[in-house]
């Protein structure tokens, strides 16, 4: 009997726990293509054991104003008409097969998928949106790869894409767990939600490799052991409040394939992944890596988002902003930021105040920071660590000013403005 088997063995026989469920709503996105019907099982079987009140959308892309007729350019109510009448046949034959009683509702709208998906989630209070995939990826007209990602960038809440092996609860499932707890905080309740019986979760972590550059990163492994166990604890408290149990998997690598590989190894039925939301910004802050997760993943991925209650999205934690505007102290100030903080996994986005923010990347460690008086050029080096290819660095000519910002005596933050732009560098 191999490893894996004895362990669903033991999964198997784990003592059940009563979950007390609040979903509300959910909503249940569709192109009318097969790939939905794997998110309309997943809403039935919501649906049975929440009582939730299930909403259907279908998305019809807009077609251009105009189009060429024999009496020239015109335009054509009844076209948009009968796309959206057989459009709404099409799913509503599709909803039959798994709404019994005749209960959900069916809703039609001509938009853009994501923006629309998210759009009337935020009317409907919904708890969950559902959307499909296969197993050779995430297909259909709409619900393709790049809706999904967007929807989890988009979205407050928490967002399933569910396979077509998600025919019962999940039993086996894996949280992608970092050193923020970016998403994670939600995922006791949505577990609750999908689990009937005590699961067997795997907290899986992947650490970056130990050799690159020179860099002597035994001096911060003790820091970065203890940033992951105080990490799992804060995983570990949260999953006991609902009855259940995580195990920490440590691996090493890059994230997104390791997390992927050990899915597929450990036969997990679920993947739980977490991306950090700025509230009033339509981008998430690590969204790559879900992306990248959702692209391969061939189990279903739920995609947490992590919001800020209401309540507190505007309180301001205790700390300092240090804005530097002298190019003599940047050299000096940087060297000392960099002594302070090389090794430490970090995000780098730019801010335009015309394309928006562009994110660079995403847990990278960062190896430093200077500023060459002589060529009027700031440089960040960032090393991913695999291997002395696997790294990059963001030069910036003629910074106007730099700033630190600093909570509780940590900094969390380097600012470089220039040219009306701003460089940001997140821990």
């Amino acid at each position: 009997m191999t490893a894996v088997e004895l362990i669903t063995e033991e999964m198997e026989t784990r003592t059940v726990f009563s979950p007390k469920p609040t979903a509300r709503s959910i909503v249940v996105a569709t192109d009318s293509s097969q790939t939905a019907l794997a998110a309309f099982a997943a809403a039935a079987m919501l649906r049975a054991k929440t009582g939730a009140q299930i909403h259907v959308l279908t998305v019809i892309e807009p077609m251009p104003i105009m189009f060429p007729a024999v009496e020239g350019m015109m335009m054509s109510p009844e076209l948009e008409k009968s796309r959206e009448e057989a459009q709404r046949a099409l799913v509503a034959d599709q909803i039959k097969a798994y709404d019994r009683g005749c209960t959900w509702s069916l809703d039609i709208t001509v938009g853009r998928p994501a923006d629309s998906i998210v759009g009337f989630a935020r009317e409907q209070a919904a708890d969950l949106i559902i959307i499909g995939s296969n197993k050779h990826g995430l297909v259909g007209r709409f619900v393709g790869e790049e809706t999904a990602s967007e929807i989890a960038r988009l979205s407050d809440v928490p967002l399933l894409v569910a396979s077509p092996d998600l025919k019962r609860a999940p039993k086996r499932i894996l949280i992608a767990m970092g050193l923020n707890f970016e998403g994670l905080r939600a995922a006791p309740r949505t577990l609750e939600l999908l689990c009937d019986k005590s699961p067997s979760i795997s907290c899986v972590h992947v650490k970056p490799r130990s050799e690159f550059l020179g860099i002597d990163w035994a001096e911060f492994d003790s820091e970065y052991e203890l940033a992951m166990k105080d990490r799992f604890a804060e995983v570990e408290k949260a999953l006991a409040g609902v009855n259940m149990r995580g195990d920490l998997v440590v691996l090493h690598g890059e994230a997104e394939r390791e997390i992927v590989d050990f899915a597929s190894y450990s036969k997990a039925e679920l993947i739980v992944v977490g991306v950090r939301r700025r509230r009033g910004r339509a981008r998430a802050i690590g969204g790559r890596m879900a992306a990248r997760v959702l692209r391969h993943a061939s189990c279903s991925v739920m995609v947490l988002p992590d919001v800020p209650p209401r309540d507190k999205a505007m309180e301001v934690p205790a700390g300092a902003t240090h804005v530097i505007q002298d190019p003599a102290l940047w050299s000096k100030a940087l060297r000392e930021f960099t002594s302070r903080n090389a090794g430490r996994m970090v995000n780098l986005e730019v801010d335009d105040p015309e394309a928006g923010a562009l994110v660079e990347a995403t847990q990278y460690p960062f190896l430093g920071a200077d500023y060459d008086r002589k060529d009027g050029r700031l440089t960040i080096a960032l090393g991913y660590t695999r291997g002395l290819e696997r790294h990059l660095s963001r030069s910036v000519t003629n910074p106007e000013n730099v700033a630190i910002l600093s909570i509780n005596g940590r900094d969390t933050a380097l600012s470089v403005s220039h040219g009306g732009e701003q460089t940001l560098l997140t821990f």
